[in-house]
């Protein structure tokens, strides 16, 4: 028997005959096996209702989560609408979005910009080039050169090609270019 302060040699085969030792000494009486049956009965009492408070905490959490994230968007939309009320934002927007000018300026706008490597031997203009006609001059001279065109308006359809003869009707007679009579 060990006394107290003593050791016990680590090893399996001391801690099972530890807990064996300790296992033949309880002695149960009719007022531990009552307290482990109370014991067991509160658990299997509370544990719906504990079951029902983790479920309640955990959507309380949700709903905190929600009401953060909207709380977030109505703050961002405060302060896009607290934007818009400055003159000089809503002035750049119209600037950025629908290619308003203040009056005297000229825009220029960039349209299909093609990225030149750093590497690449090409060389970019100095000049700005300029657009001698605009879209209502070409649409009066396209207007002019339909109203004044010479072609029948089959060869404007395209049903009939110019370089070919009129198809001959069947029943004509084609030595003498008459019509047989139809019975």
């Amino acid at each position: 028997m060990r006394r107290w302060g003593e050791r016990a040699s680590d090893g399996p085969a001391s801690g099972e005959a530890a807990l064996g030792t300790w296992a033949s000494s309880l002695r149960f009486s009719g007022f531990t096996v009552l307290v482990v049956v109370l014991v067991i009965a509160g658990a299997l009492i509370l544990s719906p209702t504990l079951s029902t408070y983790v479920q309640q905490r955990r959507e309380i959490a949700e709903l905190r989560e929600s009401v953060r994230q909207h709380q977030e968007a109505v703050n961002e939309i405060d302060a896009e609408r607290a934007k818009w009320k400055d003159p000089v934002y809503v002035r750049s927007q119209a600037r950025d979005r629908l290619f308003y000018v203040m009056p005297g300026e000229t825009q220029l706008n960039v349209i299909d910009d093609i990225v030149l490597p750093v590497e690449s031997e090409q060389e970019t203009s100095a000049q700005l080039s300029r657009i001698e006609s605009t879209w209502a001059r070409s649409l009066a001279s396209s207007f002019l050169s339909a109203g004044t065109t010479d072609a029948t308006p089959e060869e404007l359809a395209g049903e009939a090609d110019p370089g070919q003869t009129a198809p001959t009707d069947p029943a004509a007679d084609p030595a003498t270019g008459t019509e047989e009579p139809q019975p």
